[in-house]
């Protein structure tokens, strides 16, 4: 009974020593289990870097410091011990070195500035390191351009009191004749809108037949929208029917017809034809004028006197003169005349 008992307390000790173990290397993030891929580091100042803090890579974490401490016999030196607990990353680079960064916010961590090569450190191995910009610095450096910037408007806003001062202590009586004029200026708007007020309350059933007649007009307007739908639509195909008019086309028939009037009218006036002549000469105009005169003569006379030109004879007797001397002397003429042309 009593080795029972032994037993089990032996077993609940060596299961608590355990889970000690086990939750030590948890809260430092360390898994027990696992192959270890452990790297060292060495810096002049740690910089407040502790362990647990996070190695990046490019912004994401890929391990986590596991020890800072000095590298004896040197305490000017601080050796950093780190793992890499990514499954992507295996190993460094060699030519990489680990940069000692701080954030104002998360505080210090370890940055791996990878560098592309074949050959990779052995786990152990110590990686060289540099420092990057300090905290201080970093804050140094936003904060002289702001303390700039704020002696800048110090001194500005100095000025412009001293401006103020000056304006207030000389031109006292410009001030009040301002500020009269401001109170004049409200005054004159409180009128208008008091007069404005009392326009709109004495108009207020014309404002009304107005407000009607526009809600008339847009409903006109709602209600011929089929209309003019196809008005628009009518315009659209007249210009789409000008756009497909062939004018160029059109203008060169007309340039050309034109042309052949020239050409026309050219030889109207310089040619040897009969319009030529009758055109530039008199004479032959009046010529025949005065024929067709004498043939209208002619022709009322066989109108007239028909029993003058056209006598027969059943017996086949001789025809006797049908014409007298001055309608013969017309005839003949009108023959010869006709016959020169």
């Amino acid at each position: 009974m009593k080795s029972k008992k032994e037993l089990i307390i032996g077993l609940v000790s060596i299961v608590g020593i355990a889970g000690l173990v086990v939750g030590f290397y948890f809260l430092k993030g360390q898994e027990i289990w696992k192959i270890r891929t452990v790297y060292y580091t060495h810096y002049n100042n740690s910089g407040g870097l502790n362990t647990g803090r996070p190695v990046n890579l490019n912004g994401l974490q890929v391990g986590i410091v596991t020890k800072v401490s000095f590298q004896p016999p040197n305490i000017n030196r601080v050796l950093v011990e780190f793992e890499l607990n990514d499954p992507n990353i295996k190993s460094i680079t060699k030519g990489s070195q680990m940069v000692l960064n701080s954030d104002l916010l998360s505080g210090p961590y370890l940055d791996i500035k990878w560098k592309d090569t074949t050959s990779f450190y052995n786990s152990n191995d110590t990686i060289p390191s540099t420092v990057s910009l300090a905290l201080e610095d970093q804050i140094n450096e936003r904060l002289l351009p702001l303390e700039k910037k704020t002696d800048e408007l110090i001194s500005t806003a100095d000025s412009a009191i001293k401006t103020i001062e000056a304006i207030f202590s000389r031109n006292t009586d410009n001030l009040d004749q301002s500020f009269e004029g401001i109170k004049n200026a409200i005054n004159n708007f409180e009128r208008v809108s008091l007069n404005l007020d009392t326009l709109i309350k004495s108009q207020k059933y014309r404002i009304g037949e107005i407000l009607y007649n526009v809600e008339s007009i847009t409903d006109n307007l709602k209600e011929s929208n089929d209309q003019i739908s196809n008005l628009i639509s009518n315009t659209a195909q007249i210009t789409d029917t000008l756009a497909k008019v062939d004018f160029v086309g059109t203008v060169d028939k007309a340039k050309k017809s034109l042309e052949e009037a020239n050409l026309i009218l050219y030889d109207l006036q310089h040619g040897d034809g009969t319009l030529t002549h009758l055109i530039q000469d008199s004479t032959m105009y009046f010529q025949i004028n005065e024929m067709l005169s004498e043939a209208t003569r002619l022709i009322e006379n066989i109108k007239t006197h028909p029993n003058r030109y056209l006598q027969f004879s059943i017996f086949g007797g001789r025809d006797k003169s049908i014409l007298d001397a001055r309608d013969e002397k017309m005839l003949k003429k009108f023959a010869k005349d006709s016959l020169s042309k």
